[in-house]
Formats: C-alpha cells, structure tokens, sequence
C-alpha cells in the first residue's frame, strides 16, 4: 500500500460510519476522532459516540456528548474547552467538567471538521465549516467572522492549530492539501509539506513546536510550521495512526485497527502502549 492510499484509508476509518477496532481499556464507540489535554493533564478523547475523559489513559469514563460526534477537541491554558464536530459545538468553562452548546448565528452550518484555540488567548478560535470555509472568533464562539471562503482554501481539512505566541498564525492539514500554513488569520495559505496528513497538535508550553500526523510517518516543526524536519517512521506503534496530542513533554497517539493509546516521552522515537490490545 502507498503512503498517499494508507493515509487516504485513515480518512476513511475517521469518515465511514462503522465500528472501530477497540481493544481492552479503550472506549467501545465508533471511530476514534481526536484527542486532547485538559490543563490539569487529563485525556480527552473525542468518538462518534461520545467523549471521554482518563487521567491516565489506561481508564475511561464518559465525560458527556453521549450519542454526539465529537470530531475535534480543543484546549488552552486558562481558556475554555471545546468540542466539535458534525452538528456539534460545545463550549466548556470548567475546564471539561461539564459542557454547554452554542448555537452562533453567524456560523453558515454546524458540520465542523476543523477546530483550534490560540494557545495565548483562549477566547480566540477558529472553525472549518464544511462547505463554506474558514471562520474565526475572538469571544469564546459567540460570534465569528469569515476569513476564507470554500472557493478560497482546500475543502479537505481535518485539523488546525494556532501556533506562536500571537493569535494569526495557523497550521492546516489535510489528506489531499498536506500540511499548509497561515500568516494572516487564515485569509491565506501556502503550502509546507506536500503529503497527506490527518493531524496536527501544538506543543502548549512551547507554541513555536507543532507536530503533524502525516502518511510518511511524524512531521515536526520548532519554528511555528515554516520548516518541517523530514518525517520519522512511527516504530512500534501498531495499527493505523488516527490522531496525536502533546504536552508537557510527552507525545500520544491514538490508533485504529487495533485501537490503542500510545505514549512517547523522547518526541517521538521511542513508544509505549498504554491501552489496547
């Protein structure tokens, strides 16, 4: 199988409304979407079923959107949580506990791919809609703007990141796009990597550090995604890699087919199973 086609299967198993491969210790739902670190350094896990929260990835318990899609989950120091995803935005004010929908007006749809949070300034977030574009907000989700239209930017996006130590700057990836990046808000992109990817996830004590899930294996960049060094093989991670996280030094990832938790202390070179088969 090529990388392009192994990372096109990816997408499918995020898309495809069928069961995933769990294992023991990792939730039942349907596919696996994304993960994320709360600020007290629990794991969110986002399903096509619901959320769940481990304070040490081994053990899960449903932490709300019981029956949701949550697609992509977002998190910064001192800023609100979200959840996103088809028909899904979530705002939570403490910290994951409990959640709260949000119904802008001036969101075009509610089928959210895309998702991120300035690692800065918590309050201001971006959102992929599907169909229609690029939008951004700077109080919490109350309100947005557009910043690109569908006809603007690729159509396949599956994450973003803000990186740095302003607001403007954003990662995109996608399994078609490959891993593009913003200067201006995200009215603009130019392409950095050009080989699929599924995910992408900022460093929070180092918002110049991004990493990216990519077909030819973990893609990272120090210097806010402008240079990438070239991508290393993800050794001794079995199954089909799904999405990541990062903080304090550690790297996860989450895979399907088997579903399993990984963790790397040493950025990437060495991994450990945490739960699964």
């Amino acid at each position: 199988m090529s990388l392009r086609s192994g990372m096109a299967g990816a997408m499918l198993l995020l898309m495809a409304a069928c069961g995933g491969g769990n294992g023991t210790g990792m939730p039942p739902e349907e596919h696996v979407h994304s993960l994320g670190l709360t600020a007290d350094g629990d794991l969110l896990l986002g399903l096509h079923g619901g959320l769940y929260r481990s304070e040490d990835g081994a053990v899960w318990e449903l932490a709300g959107l019981d029956g949701e899609d949550a697609m992509v989950i977002a998190t910064a120091a001192g800023g609100p949580v979200f959840v996103a995803g088809h028909d899904v935005l979530y705002r939570s004010d403490d910290g994951g506990e409990t959640f709260s929908p949000l119904s802008p007006a001036d969101l075009p749809g509610m089928d959210i791919h895309g998702f991120a949070q300035a690692p800065t300034d918590g309050r201001v977030v971006y959102a992929f809609v599907v169909g229609h574009g690029l939008f951004a907000s700077e109080d919490a989700g109350e309100t947005w703007e557009q910043r690109a239209s569908i006809e603007e930017m690729p159509s396949d996006v599956f994450g973003l990141t803000v990186v740095g130590s302003g607001t403007e700057m954003v990662v995109m990836v996608g399994p078609e796009s490959g891993v593009l990046r913003s200067d201006d808000g995200g009215r603009s992109f130019t392409t950095m990597l050009d080989v699929p990817a599924g995910a992408v996830a900022l460093e929070p004590e180092a918002p110049d550090v991004v990493w990216a899930l990519t077909a030819a294996g973990l893609a990272r960049s120090d210097d806010t995604g402008r240079t990438w060094e070239p991508p290393s093989t993800l050794d001794g991670v079995e199954g089909q890699p799904v999405t990541l996280a990062a903080g304090e030094g550690v790297l996860w990832v989450v895979t399907e087919q088997p579903r399993a938790l990984y963790r790397s202390g040493d950025a990437g070179v060495g991994w450990e199973r945490v739960a699964g088969p």
